[in-house]
């Protein structure tokens, strides 16, 4: 099984890359050639999708305890930014004045161009650091995989857009699309060995420290207490055992 999710790694981050892509070209498609005045500006939805992504990808989680639970939260968001774009998008078609007026044209802007594409990047930049801070060593990181389903978003985004009658049914497969890759990367994430360092100290015989190591696949939670890269003692952490602190735990 874990060398199925590690064959399968380079998948969600391909599917975020090709959401993406679709999100980009999508709004350029509607955004330039459906409506009048300052949006038929390229150069002002390509500025404003790049500045979203660079943004996205700066406000990425951070290294921390916590991390796989901040990066679930942001691949929700990703999916909230894809569902609000794609009922803009269907509103944007149905509602020919929508795409005419300056207020329309700037929440078409923020809605289907960089909302999209700044969710897209914070859950890059959180699945980089996922990658770089494995506890059994540092994984590939996405960028790769998502510049290559980048690709993929707009050969097929190219090829299908100006077929579609609605535009924004393909912000709808996009929703399916990281659906599916956020299974995918959650089965990884409950294989990845979560390591938490407690405490650091010194003492006569070297440096000592107090690791909680979790692996939510496996069911396993431990506690253990190190001396230089040698381990003294180590816990089983379940029920009430895994929420007292750290120093009463190791002592029992």
């Amino acid at each position: 099984m874990s060398s199925l999710r590690h064959r399968a790694a380079w998948m969600p981050p391909l599917l975020v890359g090709a959401a993406l892509a679709i999100a980009a070209e999508v709004a350029v498609g509607m955004l330039l050639y459906a409506s009048e005045g300052l949006m038929r500006s390229l150069s002002t939805v390509l500025v404003v999708e790049v500045a979203a992504l660079a943004a996205g990808l700066w406000s990425a989680p951070g290294p921390g305890p916590n991390l796989v639970d901040r990066l679930r939260r942001r691949w929700v968001l990703c999916l909230v930014a894809f569902l609000f774009a794609a009922l803009y998008g269907t509103s944007w078609t149905v509602l020919l004045e929508l795409g005419e007026t300056a207020i329309g044209q700037g929440f078409g802007l923020a809605i289907m161009a960089a909302l999209p594409l700044y969710t897209c990047g914070t859950v890059l930049g959180g699945m980089a650091t996922v990658a770089a801070t494995d506890g059994r060593g540092p994984r590939p990181g996405p960028s790769a995989a998502a510049a290559m389903g980048a690709a993929i978003g707009f050969a097929v985004t190219g090829l299908m857009l100006a077929r579609s009658p609605v535009p924004s049914s393909l912000l709808i497969g996009s929703l399916g699309l990281l659906s599916f890759g956020g299974m995918v990367y959650g089965a990884g994430l409950g294989a990845r060995l979560q390591i938490d360092v407690r405490a650091k100290g010194s003492t006569a015989g070297g440096r000592v420290r107090v690791e909680d190591r979790r692996m939510s696949a496996e069911g396993v939670a431990s506690r253990l207490l190190f001396e230089g890269e040698y381990v003294r003692r180590a816990i089983r952490l379940q029920g009430e055992l895994a929420v007292v602190p750290w120093d009463v735990a190791v002592a029992r």
